[in-house]
C-alpha cells in the first residue's frame, strides 16, 4: 500500500507539471479530479467499511485427525459499490496447545451481493480446533487507505484420534473373571438373583425355583421371576494426561489419547465391557465412565476434548485422585496409560485393587538406546511388584499400538 502512495504522487507531480507546461482548462480539470481523487475513495470507503458484514461458519462439526477441516466465511455487501480489496484475518489453534496459527483470505466482492469463501484448515493432532475470525480489512479502489473491522467470531470443530483395532487376541487375553458388579443388562436376563431383571408367566421348563410364589397367588396362574444379568466390568483403563516438561505437549496428548481410546476401542468390539477414567483438569474431578456401547466411546471423547492445555500444570497426580475417589473399588486388570514414570506413580498404582496391572508409557524418543535406558531405569521396581510395562512410540504410533503385547 505504501508503493501505492508513491506512485500517486508521482501521478500527482506528473499531472500537475503537464498543467503548468499546457496551460490549458483541460488540464487544469484533470489537475483538481486526480487531486481531489483521495478524498472521493476515502469517502466510498467509509460508506462500505460500515455496512459490509462478514460471518463465520462451520461446514462441519466432527473430523478425524488428519482429514480437512472445511469451514466457510460469508461476506455480504449491501450497498451498490463493489469492494475489489477486501482482506480476512482468521486463527485457529488446537485447544491442547497455546500455539496459535493465522491464516488471510483475498476477496473481491459485487455490490448488493453475498459471497460464500471456503477454506480448508488441517490438523495433525486431535483436540477441539478453536477457529477465531479476528476481522476484515477494506481497501479503496487504488489502495491508499484501509480500514480496519475487529470481529470476534469463534467456532470449534472437534478432530477425532484415530482409533486402531487391536488384536483379537490381546482382548480375548486378558484376564475374563466377573468381579462383583454394580451394572446388570437392560436387555438379557442372567443368572444373579440379587437382582430381578423382570416377570413373566410360566414357560414349559422354567425352574421351579424361579416361581413367585406370592404373586402366582395373586394372579391366580404362575408367575417366573428372570433375574438379572451383572455386567463384567472388571477392566479399568486409566489415561493420566500429565505431560512432563520439556516434552512436546501437543503430539504426545494425542498419543495418550489415541492409545487409550484405541484400547477401549477395541474392548468394545470385543463385548468387553469396562470402565474409562481420568483426571478432569476444568472441573477439577476424576471422572469414570462405564463403556457398554459405542455411545458411551464418544461421550468419553467429548469430555476428552473438552480439557484446556493446563492439563498436567499443577494438577494432582491421576492414580492419587482416582485413590482418593475410589479407594475400594476391584478389577481384574488395570491398564495405566501415561506419558510420564516416576516411583510416585509407581507406588500408588500398586495400592488399586486388582490381579494385574500393566503401564503402557507412550514416549518419544527415537533412539532405541535411550529408550533401553529409560525403561531399564523403573522396569525392575515395576516387574518387582508384579506389574507389566508395555511401551509405545509416538513415532510409530499406530503400528504400535495395533501390535501391543501386555506383560
Amino acid at each position: 500500500m505504501f508503493s501505492n502512495k508513491i506512485k500517486y504522487l508521482l501521478l500527482v507531480n506528473f499531472v500537475g507539471l503537464l498543467s503548468i507546461l499546457y496551460n490549458q482548462y483541460v488540464m487544469g480539470i484533470i489537475f483538481i479530479t486526480v487531486l481531489t481523487l483521495p478524498f472521493v475513495l476515502f469517502a466510498l470507503l467509509c460508506y462500505c467499511y460500515k455496512r459490509v458484514r462478514v460471518e463465520l461458519e462451520s461446514v462441519v462439526h466432527v473430523v478425524t485427525k488428519g482429514e480437512a477441516v472445511p469451514i466457510a466465511v460469508q461476506l455480504h455487501n449491501p450497498t451498490i459499490f463493489p469492494i475489489y480489496g477486501l482482506k480476512i484475518y482468521l486463527t485457529y489453534k488446537n485447544s491442547y496447545s497455546s500455539k496459535r496459527y493465522k491464516k488471510e483470505l483475498i476477496a473481491t466482492i459485487d455490490g448488493r451481493s453475498n459471497l460464500p469463501i471456503a477454506c480448508n484448515l488441517s490438523s495433525g493432532y486431535s483436540g477441539n480446533l478453536e477457529i477465531s475470525l479476528r476481522g476484515i480489512r477494506c481497501y479503496d479502489y487504488l489502495k491508499l487507505f484501509s480500514l480496519k473491522k475487529k470481529r470476534k467470531d469463534t467456532i470449534k470443530v472437534a478432530v477425532l484420534p484415530k482409533l486402531t483395532l487391536m488384536e483379537e487376541n490381546f482382548v480375548s487375553n486378558q484376564s475374563g473373571r466377573i468381579v462383583e458388579s454394580e451394572y446388570y443388562s437392560q436387555i438379557k436376563s442372567g443368572d444373579d438373583p440379587s437382582e430381578v431383571f423382570s416377570i413373566r408367566e410360566y414357560r414349559e421348563g422354567d425352574r421351579i425355583q424361579k416361581i413367585h410364589w406370592k404373586l402366582s397367588s395373586k394372579e391366580n396362574r404362575l408367575m417366573i421371576k428372570e433375574f438379572s444379568d451383572p455386567l463384567n466390568c472388571s477392566v479399568l483403563i486409566c489415561l493420566d494426561l500429565d505431560i512432563p516438561k520439556g516434552k512436546e505437549r501437543l503430539a504426545l496428548t494425542d498419543a495418550l489419547l489415541e492409545s487409550a481410546l484405541s484400547l477401549s476401542y477395541s474392548f468394545l468390539s470385543q463385548k468387553q465391557y469396562h470402565y474409562f477414567s481420568w483426571y478432569d483438569s476444568n472441573q477439577g474431578i476424576c471422572r469414570r465412565n462405564r463403556m457398554i456401547t459405542e455411545k458411551d466411546l464418544f461421550e468419553v471423547i467429548d469430555g476428552l476434548l473438552e480439557i484446556s492445555e493446563s492439563t498436567g500444570m499443577g494438577s494432582p497426580g491421576t492414580l492419587s485422585t482416582y485413590l482418593a475417589c475410589y479407594p475400594m473399588e476391584q478389577y481384574t486388570d488395570i491398564l495405566y496409560v501415561t506419558g510420564e514414570i516416576s516411583a510416585v506413580k509407581i507406588d500408588t498404582l500398586a495400592m488399586l485393587m486388582a490381579n494385574k496391572r500393566n503401564i503402557i508409557y507412550i514416549q518419544d524418543i527415537e533412539e532405541d538406546a535411550k529408550e533401553g535406558e529409560y525403561s531399564k531405569a523403573y522396569g525392575k521396581e515395576i516387574a518387582e511388584l508384579g506389574m507389566g510395562l508395555s511401551l509405545i512410540n509416538v513415532n510409530h504410533l499406530q503400528s504400535d499400538i495395533q501390535n501391543l503385547q501386555l506383560n
